[in-house]
């Protein structure tokens, strides 16, 4: 025996039917009033243009098949809308972590000793460089490094350092060990304490009360603060002790025990070492 449907019940159904139906309709409609638009991709060292009907930016590399990986850069932002015109890229990102390992120089410390011929270096010990390993995080974009951050540094290997003895002479020839700060070429003029070198009413002391001879040096303490301590190729140890009014800029005055041995110095370009007691 057949239940037969009420006719309110019916008329329901038939309703959501026609419901359904002018829904999809819609639907159907709507994306075939969608207009087409023509955009460009800019991406792998290529250029692509195409025409498409996806609303957001993600749709249409999706519908271009173009693969992303999370670090990769895509302009504009993927959820942005798409706009007839609009020009969308693209740019690959890598990182990779790589060791490299960098030498470390040596040191040379120097000693000063009144039992070596002046000018005479003396090597008591051979450096040895050191080694250091540094990781760095590398950043590529479209294959070409955009930066490099250190990430850790690991000493390996200590330095050994050089030291040498360097013959001096003088009064103020110094027993300690130093290091060289600073490298400077300078003029170099010479003087001895006597009148003919600092003039008749010279007192034989400087500026900062040294007795003026070997070992003592004059310059011009914007470029190197009185009480320095130096060391000149070709000449030995010395004190930057003076000033003098002709000695300006990357000049220096060396002091020598007679006037004849300052004469025979003359004036010549010199390695200055700025040095630091160790």
């Amino acid at each position: 025996m057949r239940r037969r449907i009420p006719r309110l019940a019916r008329t329901a159904v038939a309703g959501l039917v026609m419901l359904a139906m002018v829904t999809a309709g819609a639907a159907n409609i709507s994306e075939i009033s969608r207009p087409s638009v023509y955009v460009t991709i800019i991406a792998d060292g290529s250029r692509r243009e195409l025409k498409t009907t996806c609303e957001t930016v993600k749709c249409v590399l999706d519908s271009a098949g173009m693969y992303l990986s999370s670090e990769d850069l895509v302009s504009p932002p993927l959820s942005s809308r798409v706009r007839n015109g609009v020009l969308i890229r693209v740019t690959r990102v890598r990182e990779e972590v790589v060791e490299i390992k960098e030498p470390i120089p040596y040191e040379t410390i120097k000693r000063f000793s009144l039992t070596i011929r002046p000018g005479k270096v003396m090597e008591i010990q051979s450096g040895e460089a050191g080694e250091r390993v540094i990781r760095y995080r590398l950043r590529y974009e479209d294959g070409k490094l955009v930066s490099k951050t250190v990430l850790s540094t690991e000493i390996t290997k200590q330095p050994s350092s050089r030291i040498v003895c360097i013959g001096s002479r003088g009064r103020y020839t110094s027993r300690g060990s130093f290091r060289t700060i600073r490298v400077l070429r300078m003029l170099a003029t010479a003087y001895d304490p006597g009148p003919r070198s600092c003039g008749r009413y010279a007192s034989g002391r400087t500026a900062i009360g040294l007795r003026a001879g070997y070992g003592v040096a004059a310059v011009d303490p914007c470029v190197i603060p009185l009480g320095t301590h130096l060391y000149v190729e070709g000449y030995g140890y010395a004190i930057a002790g003076d000033r003098g009014r002709a000695i300006k800029g990357n000049r220096i005055d060396l002091g020598f025990p007679t006037y004849t041995e300052a004469r025979r110095f003359g004036c010549k370009m010199v390695t200055v070492h700025v040095l630091r007691r160790h």
